[in-house]
């Protein structure tokens, strides 16, 4: 993995490991009078370093929008690499339920595709989501577009690797993390829009239900999906000739 050479006067946020098989990568953050990232890495002799440029602020949300990092457990991991099973205690749970609707399913909604035809936004429709894992976590706003498209290669992944992570920019910003252990599948749902990475559940689910649940997810954003694509197209004939 390259490093970035980049140099800013602060703010500069430094992955680092230790030894060439630490697992996972620690966090530090540039001081003041430090404004060469390249400079720190080398004095340090740090055995792998990766530098960018969060805003401490914003340190969650930023690096959910900005990079594909995962925040876990003190540690950083990037999409390539595996992340060890918790130690820690998961909740079972006999249930696992999505609930989604699409406000605007039955809506024409012309300015929206007057963007989409301009080429100034893509078709895009928000399904409002809600997990019975946590009833007090808020509703979820997935984009069923892009959900469709990557969601079957988390659930690829996982079966081919045991562990999978789900990445969800639009419109809320979350991770999933899952691991595969003997006929339960762990679950951890965090999301990435404060400065710091919330927990919202934790939990161990049924393999075969927690697998029955998601296709039935992407069989309903598929189907909003193809209903907000065919909306589109009738804009088109309608108003584009």
């Amino acid at each position: 993995m390259d490093n970035n050479k980049f140099i800013y006067e602060k703010n500069n946020l430094i992955l680092y490991k230790t030894t060439d098989d630490e697992i996972g990568w620690n966090i530090r953050w540039l001081k003041d009078n430090e404004i060469s990232c390249q400079k720190v890495c080398e004095q340090e002799n740090y055995a792998k370093t990766y530098c960018l440029y969060l805003d401490k602020n914003f340190l969650s949300s930023d690096m959910h929008l900005l990079t594909n990092i995962i925040d876990f457990e003190g540690k950083f991991y990037f999409p390539d690499e595996s992340i060890p099973y918790p130690n820690t205690e998961a909740k079972n749970i006999e249930n696992f339920e999505i609930f989604m609707d699409w406000e605007d399913e039955e809506e024409f909604l012309e300015e929206n595709y007057d963007e989409v035809y301009n080429d100034i936004e893509r078709l895009w429709a928000d399904v409002i989501t809600k997990i019975s894992a946590n009833d007090d976590m808020d509703e979820l706003g997935i984009d069923a577009h892009v959900f469709v498209e990557n969601f079957p290669k988390f659930i690829y992944k996982l079966k081919q690797n045991n562990q999978a992570v789900y990445n969800n920019e639009e419109f809320s910003p979350f991770k999933w993390l899952a691991w595969i252990k003997d006929d339960k599948v762990r679950l951890i749902h965090q999301d990435y829009r404060c400065d710091k990475v919330k927990t919202e559940f934790d939990v161990l689910i049924d393999k075969n239900l927690f697998y029955q649940t998601c296709q039935n997810m992407i069989n309903t954003m598929q189907e909003y999906a193809d209903k907000n694509l065919e909306q589109y197209k009738k804009y088109i004939e309608k108003y584009k000739k």
